[in-house]
């Protein structure tokens, strides 16, 4: 058996086979709707898991607010309660004080001076029927126009408006009850209380003393405060609604809803931020105090609002960052293995199962594309065939014929370049294309068919 070997050096003219889609294309775009609709498949499960984590947050933001909602009604009611106790206390004084004809008599003037030493009152007042006020510390002025007093005397247990301390920056309130004497009022009896210290008093147990009280009017002037101003930037004499017009307001509520809720003494709350960071968001939940139509607002940081919550966002941080990790974990072996299908898929649509050079279809493309991009570079063009071919297949079989092809297409693998083109374009029909060649050089170097 001898090889019949054609060899010459030219520019090739662009080769034109069929074109049909091939298995490695086919198998590419299985391949690419598999990917896909993985990805279309991670993207609904990211979503899925982004809604189920919004949703928990907005629960924890609702129950977060049912809660201060709750706690503020309850202090309040708390509040009210404190004020009855000590409006209790004053008229069973004032009671023990009317059995005395004369109600500046030398046991009412003790008794005076010791409520002020073992009470919270700070100051004690015996008052005469025409507004003369004795005071614990010796003090007498006249409070005949005072409206407390005048409705002390209407035999009403009562409450003044606040009086400022410019000293101390607290606000206190005078409790006033009638003293009777034989069904008669001849008198009455004032205490001075503190409001700052029942404003802190009453939150002090809640949400580990993270947020503030105030004390407000219904037209929104500041009563009393309960902490440093540096913390909370807001301070005595303030005005509610002023002070917050400005931020931003997170809640579907208004400051002018905000406005009708005070007026009207209803319970409310709000969501702010007071700075363009979100750590700075803001509950305030504001309720009747029960007294003098005024409220009492409840401000906390939103992040000490939800601490008790605190854990259910790390099971969420820990639970996203292994999904992540995973999801990761995933889209990585999807794309090693899918580039590895698609390199034997590759090979296989490229090259000669039997002899294992490239196939006629993509020794063309390969050809055409060096031609394409290098058209001045010249080339050996070699096509040959295996002599008697036909009769080898007759003689011995088919199966031997496939053992002379597959030993010939090693031989001219291992013989040419790694970058050489060899292809098998027939049945005993092979083409080698050889770039950046000499003629010379490739008559001498190429040995001679036996």
């Amino acid at each position: 058996m001898h090889s019949r070997i054609k060899y010459f050096i030219l520019y090739i003219p662009k080769l034109y086979l069929s074109t049909g889609e091939t298995k490695y294309e086919k198998e590419k775009k299985i391949s690419t709707n598999y990917v896909a609709a993985i990805i279309i498949f991670i993207c609904a499960v990211v979503i899925s898991l982004g809604l189920f984590l919004l949703y928990v947050q907005r629960s924890i933001d609702t129950n977060s607010q049912k809660a201060m909602t709750s706690n503020v009604a309850k202090q309040s009611d708390h509040a009210l309660s404190i004020l009855n106790i000590h409006y209790g206390f004053l008229n069973s004084i004032a009671d023990k004080m009317g059995d005395s004809s004369d109600i500046l008599s030398d046991e009412n003037m003790e008794l005076l001076v010791s409520l002020a030493a073992n009470t919270d009152f700070e100051r004690t007042a015996l008052i005469e029927a025409d507004g003369t006020a004795y005071y614990d510390n010796g003090a007498i002025k006249n409070v005949a126009q005072r409206k407390y007093f005048l409705e002390a005397m209407k035999g009403q247990a009562t409450l003044s408006d606040p009086l400022d301390s410019s000293i101390d920056q607290e606000t206190r309130v005078i409790l006033c009850v009638p003293v009777r004497c034989n069904d008669r009022i001849i008198g009455a009896l004032g205490e001075s209380y503190n409001v700052t210290a029942l404003s802190q008093m009453l939150f002090n147990d809640i949400f580990d003393d993270a947020g503030y009280s105030l004390i407000v009017t219904k037209e929104g002037e500041i009563i009393a405060y309960d902490g440093e101003p540096s913390y909370h930037k807001i301070t005595y004499g303030d005005n509610f609604f002023d002070f917050y017009k400005d931020r931003t307001l997170l809640s579907k509520n208004s400051l002018v809803n905000v406005k009708k809720d005070f007026s009207a003494g209803n319970d409310g709350l709000i969501k702010i931020r007071t700075d363009s960071n979100k750590k700075s968001d803001q509950y305030i939940a504001y309720t009747r105090l029960g007294m003098n139509n005024w409220m009492i607002c409840y401000v906390i940081p939103v992040s000490d609002a939800q601490n008790s919550y605190s854990f259910i966002k790390s099971y969420e941080g820990i639970f996203m960052s292994v999904f992540c990790i995973l999801v990761l974990l995933l889209v990585f072996y999807i794309i090693h293995n899918n580039r590895i299908r698609n390199e034997e898929l590759r090979h296989d649509a490229q090259t000669d199962g039997l002899t294992g050079v490239l196939n006629k279809r993509t020794t063309e493309a390969l050809i055409n594309e060096i031609l394409e991009q290098r058209p001045h570079e010249k080339g050996t063009f070699i096509i040959l065939d295996v002599d008697k071919f036909k009769e080898v297949n007759d003689h011995y079989g088919h199966a031997v014929g496939d053992i002379v092809l597959s030993t010939l297409g090693q031989t001219l693998r291992n013989y040419f370049r790694e970058n050489d083109i060899i292809g098998r374009i027939g049945g005993d029909e092979f083409v080698i294309y050889m770039c950046k060649t000499e003629r010379q050089r490739w008559i001498f170097s190429f040995p001679k068919a036996g």
